[in-house]
């Protein structure tokens, strides 16, 4: 009586049959799982329809010889669907030792699957961002030391020419220098861009102080920034970075579209010092949030949230048509020892 109870009540679903496969006895868990009753007949999961046998072999891979103890596959059930299930046997011998009743018992992995795909879209997310970031620093490395040094050598002989140029050719000579002069700045903005030296070497204070300056002088802004982290303070090297490209990509997104004359810019810790808060806020034309991320073809929003996922943060957005634009971000100090626990 006892061990019907039990067999009754065992949330994973439990079921004997016999050896055509007839169910014999079935528990509720495994009725409401795959809509199996007394009498039916147990399929063959998706792996054992499919696979190869050999004459006189047995399809089903848990009853068939040196059958594994613990299996996954996906079952079909009397809902028209397949789950994702784990599988276990053990025999139950007649008295002359021959097998008679196979016990099967099934586990529901359909959650734990969701997990795994959650994690791997993480994991590919965070390689992909990788990758990117990768190569812009091999560009970023191309330009100032290629590109830019070719640019350098062209400026000095430039400058060798110009003391043989005759006096007609003064105009020409000045107007080819000035625009390599402007070339020359364009390919160091686009190196600092692609990836910013200060980030590397002085950390993110100094990266955000110099990103401040540059947005200044090509956009008539004002930024304000309060960097209230403990002096010294370096974060994970990953973590400084995508701070440093979220902050990058909401005041460039600010200063095209908000038309916002002043930036807000503020960095703290939180309350019980284990992670950080970013707030920034803008005076423009405001969005609206929803509507922007699901119907704008750029990236820029989706961006962000992929950042903040990776960082295990939190993003806030309060935003309104003439009302402005507040972005707040909620960071860990941990998320990138997980992050980089998960690659290794």
């Amino acid at each position: 009586m006892l061990e019907h109870m039990l067999f009754q009540a065992l949330s994973d679903g439990v079921l004997i049959m016999d050896r055509n496969r007839i169910i014999q006895e079935i528990n509720p868990a495994a009725t409401r799982m795959t809509g199996w009753e007394t009498g039916h007949k147990v399929p063959y999961c998706l792996f054992c329809q499919y696979r190869e046998v050999e004459h006189d072999e047995e399809r089903c891979l848990l009853m068939g010889k040196n059958a594994p103890s613990y299996f996954e596959s996906e079952m079909p059930t009397l809902y028209g669907e397949s789950i994702p299930v784990s599988f276990s046997t053990t025999y139950l011998p007649a008295e002359d030792g021959t097998v008679e009743h196979t016990l099967l018992m099934l586990r529901d992995i359909s959650q734990k699957k969701q997990e795994e795909e959650a994690r791997m879209a993480k994991l590919l997310a965070r390689q992909t961002i990788e990758a990117q970031e990768a190569e812009r620093k091999r560009l970023a490395q191309e330009l100032h030391d290629g590109i830019g040094q070719s640019l350098y050598s062209i400026s000095m002989a430039l400058g060798l020419l110009r003391q043989i140029v005759p006096e007609s050719g003064t105009q020409l000579f000045a107007t080819a220098s000035a625009t390599l002069a402007d070339t020359m700045r364009e390919v160091k903005q686009l190196s600092v861009t692609l990836r910013p030296p200060a980030l590397d070497i002085l950390g993110l204070k100094a990266a955000l102080v110099s990103l401040i300056r540059q947005m200044e002088q090509h956009f008539s802004l004002k930024i304000t920034m309060r960097y209230k982290l403990p002096l010294g303070l370096r974060m994970s090297s990953s973590m400084e970075l995508h701070i440093y490209r979220i902050v990058q990509e909401i005041l460039s997104n600010a200063a095209k579209h908000a038309k916002s004359p002043v930036l807000f810019l503020s960095l703290r810790p939180l309350s019980n010092r284990f992670g950080l808060r970013l707030t920034i806020r803008d005076k423009g034309k405001g969005f609206d949030p929803i509507h922007v991320y699901r119907h704008s073809t750029g990236l820029g929003l989706k961006h962000l949230a992929e950042r903040t996922k990776l960082l295990q943060g939190s993003m806030h957005i309060s935003s309104a048509p003439g009302r402005g634009t507040v972005l707040r971000f909620v960071i860990p100090f941990t998320s990138t020892e997980e992050t980089d626990n998960e690659k290794n």
